[in-house]
């Protein structure tokens, strides 16, 4: 049975993120034909079902003022112990998800090339990699740190890679420009799993700690945006839509809060009818509840991959109203949702009104998005396309390997220096 490292890159500080999730489910899903060990950065007490966890202590390098720095200015810097568990013959593959914090993703990539143990990537967030210099505003100081602390070591990493499994369609290209030279790149989408039915006393009552009450046809339309509150998702402009809609409406905005976020003053602008419900972090079940209970989802992300919500929104069969970035347009179509500009306000609009003006509509949009998430997004199909690339890999190696053996050359130089110190390495 393969031996496989799933290294989930994150910054610890983060109590949510997609590609962690997406990682750990796909693991789980492969843990069947694999003998699974995952390794994340965000820890966590319980393994994924069928895999082993590798306990990981992560930290920032010693001797600077970290604690005067936002969260979101530390997270470039952050470091794990996992390269000191990839050691030859440890693992067959490792498999890395997730770009961020990059140097680290460079770190494990560097140790799987000294230990000779082939990797693969899967590209969670690479769409924000590549264009976030501009969704985020960056001046030419801050572009120039964001080229050399996030994109080139994230290009690094994918041309040393011995497969790259992609999210959409949509990351082929940012791949070729990062510099992947493969023949091959695999499409391995994240997958969904169908959740069960609610319990409606156990919906009530979350719907109820809310204030939301019991769905009525004649209720204001209720929309839900579920995501890390980062400017990358686009809530800003989302706020801005729905206050300048003249009918009644209710808006749950779920995922921790920012203090760059003005929800005071949205809050205070809302008009009659018009109310908007900052939730915090939710819990598995309380996202379930509210998602039953909502008429849409709302997604206007500046920049994303293939966001692991949009399929969760979908599998409840709710229809989504999303930006066209990234992988979106190849989730949803014209029967299961409505895409728009990332970052038109006056488009999300236009759209919010009109698709609030046909109720019948929007429960047969989110009937089909149900149907296309069951058809063709699932993680047991997700497991078995990164199965096959493995595979490859594997053959690929052995016969490198054969050739090498038939016909030897001097070994590889390595990238470290022998005995060197690795002033990034966590004590332990």
């Amino acid at each position: 049975m393969i031996r496989v490292l799933s290294a989930i890159v994150v910054p610890p500080h983060l109590s949510v993120s997609g590609g962690a999730r997406a990682g750990e489910t796909l693991s789980a899903a492969l843990a069947g034909a694999c003998s699974v060990t995952v390794a994340s950065m965000m820890g966590g007490a319980d393994a994924p079902q069928g895999c082993r966890r590798l306990p990981v202590r992560t930290g920032l390098p010693p001797g600077l003022p970290w604690s005067r720095l936002a969260n979101r200015h530390r997270t470039p810097f952050y470091r794990s112990d996992i390269p000191q568990a990839i050691r030859p013959g440890a693992y067959d593959l490792v498999h890395l998800h997730n770009p961020m914090p990059a140097l680290e993703m460079r770190r494990i990539a560097r140790a799987c090339r000294a230990a000779g143990i082939p990797y693969v990537v899967s590209t969670h967030g690479f769409n924000e990699i590549a264009n976030g210099a501009t969704i985020y505003g960056f001046g030419a100081l801050q572009r120039a740190a964001w080229r050399h602390l996030v994109q080139s070591p994230v290009a690094d990493t994918v041309r040393g890679a011995d497969a790259i499994l992609a999210l959409s369609p949509a990351d082929f290209d940012i791949i070729r420009r990062m510099g992947f030279a493969g023949e091959t790149i695999d499409l391995v989408p994240n997958g969904v799993r169908l959740p069960p039915l609610g319990d409606p006393e156990e919906d009530r009552a979350i719907w109820e700690r809310f204030g939301l009450g019991l769905p009525e046809p004649d209720a204001p339309l209720t929309c839900m945006f579920l995501a890390n509150h980062t400017p990358n998702k686009g809530l800003p402009v989302l706020l801005r839509s729905v206050l300048g809609l003249t009918q009644p409406f209710t808006l749950v905005v779920g995922g921790e809060t920012r203090p760059e976020v003005d929800y005071a003053g949205a809050l205070a602008a809302a008009g009659p009818q018009q109310r908007i419900i900052v939730t915090g972090r939710l819990s598995d079940a309380e996202v379930g509840a509210l998602l039953r209970r909502c008429d849409l989802f709302v997604f206007p992300t500046l920049a994303d991959t293939l966001p692991l919500v949009v399929f969760e929104a979908m599998a409840h069969g709710r229809p989504v109203l999303a930006s066209a970035v990234g992988g979106i347009p190849h989730q949803i179509d014209a029967a299961c949702g409505r895409l728009v500009p990332a970052g038109d306000a006056e488009a999300l609009r236009a759209s919010l009104a009109e698709l609030d003006a046909d109720r019948d509509r929007l429960r047969r949009m989110g009937e089909c998005a149900r149907l296309r998430v069951a058809g063709g997004f699932t993680w047991e199909a997700a497991a078995e396309k990164a199965l096959r690339a493995y595979l490859r890999v594997l053959a690929a190696r052995e016969a490198q390997g054969t050739a090498r053996r038939a016909s030897p050359l001097p070994p590889e130089p390595s990238r470290v220096a022998a005995g060197g110190r690795d002033p990034w390495r966590i004590p332990g």
